[in-house]
């Protein structure tokens, strides 16, 4: 995300009460010698527009005080979306800031215009869900392992230096038991705070960082966020998936926030990386299943718990991986086997991964048990994405010193560093 001349378009849905959202995409514009274009679109008699123009070049005029280029566009035309689409098209945005007005229900979410045009136009997104966003004294980060965290964290350092406001960065640490004497957690906190210090120290950003140990994600982010606080949250991968954002973890802490809330969406990534579908949250270690069928459910019902895809699913997932695992073994040596299951209307791969100390049979050529077993959900419109994805599987688990290490991983996090050594990027 290249900090100069930056194109950043900023749909108001109504300009006149909107001040908020202008602010924080005038902070963006301002940390990457950027240009704001705003744009609201009228359809219909065209009811609202003199009111609608006129609120924009409030706004336009807000920026340049500000030191910001603005161009504000009021558009007509039979679709909202479409002409925002066009609009984002000629003024060659990479970004795009936008409010988000209503609740964040199942009916509400089906229907929303955000998503589509987050999805249609593939740039660097951020929805604002605003809570009377009055000066801003914190800025709350909840990170991880996520393929967003890196533009969140960048945002949120953007915004603290023009708001003069501090930053904290929150990394959960999910154990389901959580024993304070328990030696592994000590160890995988230990590496969830080396790995972000890292992170931030890379990005250039001071902030203090808290490890938090939890059963569940949603509460400690809750209870860390008071009303003068922005939080600004990664989107997870059902994010993508439009009509199932409501029961999302940003979903919950959304709804359910003192403060107004930033939601963050990088680009899709020109290329597919292991450590971007196979994250800490969605890794089990000391797995131990009966059978290559009780593997496959574990695996999925970990993308439910981890709200990667949405409880209704979880049925038609389980069945799809199933079928697939019918037809043939999926198998591939070298100790692994790769179940996996074309989803329709899924735009992206989500991917679970268990280490299995014992081994399972999945039958196949081969009487090796297996190991390593990484679940696959494909998009069934692009069944062939997977491919590139097999290979560089296929390449780590080629290499015996990365099975024998992934055995000896402890932690999720030493997983997710050993994918990031020894990942071979593909085309998405």
């Amino acid at each position: 995300m290249p900090d100069s001349a930056t194109r950043i378009l900023v749909p108001l849905e109504d300009p006149g009460v909107e001040e908020p959202l202008v602010r924080v995409a005038l902070a963006v514009a301002a940390a990457r010698s950027g240009k704001l274009h705003l744009v609201h679109v009228v359809t219909g008699d065209g009811e609202g527009a003199d009111a609608a123009e006129a609120s924009l070049g409030r706004a336009a005029a807000m920026a340049d005080g500000a030191g910001v280029e603005a161009t504000p566009h009021l558009l007509r035309g039979d679709s909202v979306a479409g002409a925002i689409r066009e609009a984002s098209s000629q003024c060659q945005c990479s970004m795009m800031v936008m409010g988000w007005h209503r609740d964040l229900d199942p009916d509400s979410v089906r229907t929303a215009r955000n998503l589509g045009l987050a999805k249609a136009l593939d740039v660097d997104t951020a929805i604002l869900k605003e809570r009377d966003l009055g000066p801003v004294r914190r800025i709350l980060v909840p990170t991880g392992g996520g393929g967003h965290s890196i533009m969140g964290l960048q945002m949120a350092q953007q915004l603290a230096r023009a708001w003069d406001a501090e930053i904290r960065v929150l990394r959960i640490a999910r154990e389901d038991e959580c024993r304070p004497d328990d030696p592994v957690l000590k160890q995988y906190c230990d590496r969830l705070y080396e790995d972000t210090r890292l992170k931030l120290e890379l990005l250039g950003i001071e902030a203090p960082i808290e490890i938090v140990a939890a059963n569940a994600v949603v509460e400690p982010i809750l209870e860390r966020a008071t009303d003068s606080d922005l939080v600004i949250l990664g989107a997870s991968n059902d994010w993508l998936q439009e009509g199932h954002l409501a029961g999302s973890i940003p979903d919950e802490i959304a709804s359910r926030s003192p403060c107004s809330v930033l939601l963050v969406r990088s680009r899709r990534p020109t290329q597919a990386l292991l450590s971007d579908i196979f994250w800490e949250h969605t890794i089990r270690l000391q797995a131990r299943p009966a059978d290559k069928w009780q593997a496959i459910e574990m695996l999925v019902d970990a993308l439910v718990e981890e709200k990667q895809v949405p409880a209704t699913e979880r049925d038609n997932i389980l069945a799809a991986a199933r079928r697939r695992e019918e037809q043939s073994s999926t198998a591939m040596g070298r100790d692994t086997a790769i179940p996996h299951a074309p989803i329709p209307d899924l735009p992206a791969i989500i991917g679970a991964l268990a280490v299995c100390p014992d081994g399972v049979d999945f039958g196949g050529d081969t009487e090796q048990q297996v190991h390593y077993v990484y679940l696959l959900l494909t998009p069934q419109q692009n069944y062939r994405s997977y491919i590139p994805v097999l290979a560089q599987i296929a390449t780590l688990m080629h290499d015996e010193e990365a099975r024998r290490g992934l055995l000896d991983c402890q932690n999720p996090a030493e997983v997710t560093a050993l994918l990031k050594s020894r990942e071979t990027p593909g085309p998405a």
